[in-house]
């Protein structure tokens, strides 16, 4: 076998020679310039031999601080005129204020990215306008490593199965089903995410605060006639046990530390009786010199 490799490779060295010597052909005359080109004019982005431009994704997001006279009046219009665009309100939060304090109704909106320099046109005409603020991100990297992520695992997807098709070996067969497993999970998560990302690039997202003029909450509870001040004493009565129960929360870590504070004194005080010495009792005295003994009575 290696004298026929040897052989065959004499063979061929001639034929490689010759290959190497043939004349080269004559290269095609270069185009003739237009006078446009020669002065150096930029070439349409569709012209032939030019990558195509890249598509930009950019998430625009806008919030606006709005002062109405009615706050939840105004968060009503807005959902209408995001309707009217093909949108959608994803939430809301409504304050009633109180006595120190504005009412506020707080909308997020999401519309359309092409609609949305119109919505807030039309949402700034609900009242005055505080403070309105527009960013955008530009966000096609992660758009286009995402879409390259997901084509790679689909492929390796497709592959795991034709493999699985195939596989005689049960061995093969369970690793690759495991390994089919895995790769699954990763792409359906890098496809949720996808699809977030292309919501976001859809749709826009619009914080909207409106905020009441004047300061102040609900009109007080008015009680009229017997069963209206039945009701105001048991509204006073709740008023008051609530406020007791506050009170009892409130004093209740210093109640504790009292009471630790006044156990450990009561065991220093009894440590401390039990230390001292008892003292002895009294001795008797002795009677002096001739007084009659204690136990004789005097004579009469």
């Amino acid at each position: 076998m290696a004298v026929l490799a040897v052989a065959g490779m004499a063979a061929l060295s001639p034929l490689t020679a010759c290959a190497g010597s043939s004349p080269r052909p004559a290269t095609a005359p270069a185009p003739p310039v237009s006078s446009g080109e020669a002065a150096g004019a930029p070439m349409p982005q569709d012209a032939p031999g030019q990558p195509p431009t890249a598509k930009r994704d950019v998430v625009k997001t806008a919030s606006m601080s709005i002062s109405v006279a009615h706050p939840t009046e105004a968060a009503d219009k807005a959902a209408v005129i995001v309707e009217n665009a093909k949108g959608r309100v994803d939430s809301r939060t409504e304050d009633a204020g109180s006595g120190t304090g504005r009412a506020q109704s707080t909308v997020v909106l999401r519309v359309p990215a092409a609609k949305l320099d119109e919505t807030l046109r039309e949402l700034k005409t609900l009242g005055t306008v505080e403070h309105v603020q527009v960013s955008a991100d530009d966000v096609t990297a992660q758009r286009v490593d995402l879409d390259a992520r997901i084509r790679a695992l689909q492929t390796s997807v497709d592959r795991l199965l034709a493999i699985m098709r195939d596989a005689k070996d049960p061995d093969a067969l369970i690793k690759a089903e495991g390994a089919l497993s895995e790769r699954q999970a990763d792409l359906d998560s890098l496809r949720a995410q996808r699809q977030a990302l292309g919501d976001q690039i859809d749709y826009s997202t619009v914080d909207v605060t409106f905020i009441a003029q004047q300061i102040g909450g609900p009109a007080p509870t008015e009680y009229r006639g017997f069963f209206g001040q039945i009701e105001r004493g048991w509204d006073t009565l709740v008023s008051v046990a609530g406020n007791l129960v506050l009170l009892f929360g409130l004093l209740l870590p210093w109640l504790a530390v009292l009471a630790v504070a006044g156990g450990i004194i009561y065991v220093i005080v009894r440590v401390t009786k039990t230390r001292q010495p008892t003292p002895p009792p009294p001795q008797p005295q002795p009677a002096p010199v001739g007084a009659p003994p204690e136990d004789e009575a005097p004579p009469t």
